[in-house]
C-alpha cells in the first residue's frame, strides 16, 4: 500500500499527525519571533535532503550565507554538501522587488526548482507585499495552486506583532493551508516554556492537545508529548471485531454496501476514542439501510 505521508522531520510530531504531512499540500508554521519557525523549516529541509530528496528553499529574510551559518551553529554541517551537490537550492529575494507578488513568485518557483524536486520551503510568506487588501485571496491562491502542483510545501508565517489574528491579511494563509501548526513561547519556564499546537490538519486525524517542545543543539525541535497524548491519536484496534461485523452486514445492502463498507473502514482506521463504537455503527447501518433496495 502506498504511503502518502511526508515526514515533518520534527522529532515526535509525525506520531501526532497520522504519519506526517499529506502529499501535495501546503503546511503553515505560524508563531511569533524566536519560537523556532525557521528551525522547523530547516529541520524539515534537512530531513528530506538526508533521504535523497531535493528541496527548493525561498527566503525573504536570510541569505544563503546566513542559512549556512545557522545550520552550522545547530550542528547540521551536511547542509553545505547538499548545496554543493545542488540537492538544495536557496533563493534569497526581497519582497519589495516583486512587482506582482503572486505571479512573480509562482514564475520563480517554476523556473528555479531543481529537476525532480518535490519539496518547497518559503520562509516567511508574511511579507507585506503579498497582502494588498484587494487581491489577497487571489494572490495567495495563485501561489498555493502552483505549490500543490509541484509537491509538499512548508511555509512560515510570522504572527502579527499586535496579536490581531483575525485581520484578513494574517488569517488568509491559514484558511488556504492544508495544515496549520502554531508555535508559541509562553514564558512559563521549564517544560511548558515553548508549546506546539496542531490547529488544522485537513483530511487527517491529529492530536488536539498543547504539546511542549524544546530546541536542542544538534537535533532541532523535539516534541515532548506524553505516551498518553500519543495514545489518544492512535486507532484503537480493540474494537476491530465490531467494525468487521458492521462491514460484513453491508454485504447485503447492494450497491450502497460497497461504498458504505469503505467508509466504515475509514472510520475504523481513525477511531481513536476509548468509547465502544457499537452504537454509532448501529445508527449508521440503520439510517443507510433506508430505501437502499430502491437504489441502483
Amino acid at each position: 500500500m502506498k504511503n502518502d505521508r511526508v515526514s515533518t522531520g520534527i522529532y515526535g510530531l509525525d506520531d501526532l499527525m497520522g504519519g506526517g504531512f499529506r502529499e501535495n499540500t501546503i503546511n503553515a508554521i505560524r508563531g511569533g519571533t524566536g519560537v523556532g519557525k525557521t528551525t522547523f523549516a530547516l529541520q524539515y529541509t534537512l530531513y528530506s535532503l538526508n533521504r535523497g530528496e531535493k528541496v527548493l528553499f525561498i527566503s525573504f529574510e536570510m541569505s544563503e550565507k546566513q542559512i549556512l551559518r545557522d545550520c552550522m551553529d545547530m550542528g547540521w554541517g551536511e547542509i553545505k554538501d547538499h548545496i554543493e551537490k545542488e540537492n538544495l537550492k536557496i533563493i534569497h529575494i526581497f519582497g519589495e522587488d516583486l512587482t506582482f507578488p503572486s505571479l512573480d513568485l509562482a514564475e520563480m518557483i517554476r523556473t528555479s526548482i531543481p529537476y525532480n524536486c518535490h519539496k518547497i520551503v518559503i520562509d516567511p510568506l508574511t511579507h507585506p507585499t503579498f497582502y494588498t487588501e484587494k487581491e489577497i485571496r487571489k494572490s495567495l491562491s495563485t501561489i498555493f495552486q502552483e505549490l500543490r502542483k509541484i509537491g509538499t510545501s512548508v511555509i512560515v508565517l510570522e504572527e502579527p506583532a499586535n496579536g490581531n489574528q483575525t485581520h484578513e491579511a494574517s488569517a488568509m494563509p491559514l484558511y488556504l493551508s492544508d495544515t496549520v501548526i502554531y508555535l508559541q513561547n509562553l514564558g512559563f519556564g521549564e517544560l511548558y516554556d515553548r508549546t506546539l499546537r496542531i490547529m488544522k490538519h485537513r483530511g487527517s486525524k491529529h492530536g488536539d492537545s498543547i504539546y511542549p517542545y524544546t530546541i536542542e543543539m544538534g537535533m532541532g525541535i523535539v516534541i515532548r508529548a506524553s505516551d498518553k497524548q500519543i495514545d489518544r491519536v492512535k486507532p484503537k484496534n480493540i474494537f476491530d471485531d465490531m467494525f468487521n461485523d458492521a462491514i460484513e452486514k453491508t454485504r447485503s445492502m447492494g450497491v450502497i454496501g460497497k461504498s458504505l463498507s469503505a467508509r466504515i473502514e475509514l472510520l475504523q482506521k481513525n477511531w481513536t476514542r476509548d468509547e465502544d463504537p457499537t452504537e454509532v455503527l448501529k445508527l449508521v447501518l440503520r439510517e443507510e439501510s433506508k430505501g437502499y433496495g430502491k437504489r441502483t
